[in-house]
């Protein structure tokens, strides 16, 4: 039998839920068994809840239990983007086989390594989904209390700020070359139009910071995840004729420490595991291995 090509109007299986408002704090409770790892969930939770009421296309959490407990939870956005957490491959792979039967067409999976290599396997194996390319990548953190331990002295001039409307221009372009070379494809030629708007989204809510040395940009970064739980960076990248001069190190000291100074418990971000530079830049400002993380991205299939 075909699956039906909307998972909005399936039945989970018995051990699989779309998770409702009540769920909310059993959600809360599982993930934040490691809120390093499970940051952005949490902080996707907090900032937007645990659905979209009338809209399941923007986010839905899923969660198996086994009896009553949580034993694996997957956040879901825009159809598109797969997170998620599973005590074990099995679950992972249960998760996969769901999205799969749901007629789910992903274009990402990121998370754990643990978690994201046996749903990948699984997924993959349901249907005719290739990888275009997998990222095997380290998860970095570093909490407020090591922090201070590490930078005593605040209060500096920072070079690094919040970028505003008028640099849209210079920081997208940035942010298209630092995709291109974080996904190995141009979103200039896919959908320049609808990521140019994606990039000015994140300026309009203070998402990107920027170092700007007249009208020349330095470097630039986002913050992908920001809550309660902590703050995630992404989005980092200096052009390349600057690269190796200590720029990334100095601005990324000066992010964490505005990070920090508004309260952020924790910061976390995650590189890719053969980027020596980026690793020694994020050691030198004190970030710190926490675990395996993985992102695959997927060919497109035909319908």
């Amino acid at each position: 039998m075909q699956a039906p090509a909307h998972y909005e109007e399936l039945r989970p299986p018995r051990r699989i839920a779309e998770l409702g408002g009540d769920a909310a704090e059993d959600v809360v409770q599982y993930l934040g068994r490691d809120s390093i790892a499970n940051l952005f969930m949490l902080s996707w939770l907090e900032n937007y809840g645990i659905c979209a009421p009338g809209r399941p296309d923007l986010f839905r959490f899923f969660a198996l239990r086994e009896e009553r407990e949580l034993v694996g939870v997957s956040l879901l956005i825009t159809r598109r983007l797969a997170l998620l957490n599973a005590d074990q491959p099995e679950i992972a792979r249960e998760l996969a086989d769901w999205y799969r039967s749901a007629g789910v067409r992903l274009e990402h999976i990121v998370s754990c390594r643990e978690a994201v290599s046996p749903f990948w396997a699984a997924y993959a194996a349901r249907g005719t989904a290739r990888s275009r390319l997998v990222r095997d990548q380290e998860l970095y953190e570093i909490g407020r209390a090591e922090w201070l331990r590490l930078h005593p002295v605040g209060g500096r001039a920072r070079r690094v700020r919040l970028a505003r409307a008028c640099d849209l221009d210079a920081v997208f372009l940035a942010s298209a070359r630092m995709h291109a070379e974080e996904t190995l494809e141009d979103p200039l030629t896919r959908d320049a139009a609808h990521f140019r708007r994606h990039v000015e989204h994140r300026i309009e809510n203070g998402r990107t910071y920027a170092w700007f040395e007249g009208r020349r940009l330095l470097f630039k970064a986002d913050i992908s995840a920001q809550s309660s739980w902590g703050a995630q960076i992404s989005g980092v990248y200096t052009p390349p004729a600057l690269r190796g001069q200590g720029i990334a190190t100095a601005a990324m000291t000066e992010i964490c420490e505005e990070l920090f100074e508004r309260g952020f418990p924790r910061v976390t971000l995650y590189v890719n595991r053969t980027n020596d530079a980026a690793r020694r830049v994020y050691q030198k400002v004190g970030f710190r291995y926490h675990t395996d993380y993985q992102t695959v991205f997927i060919e497109p299939e035909r319908r």
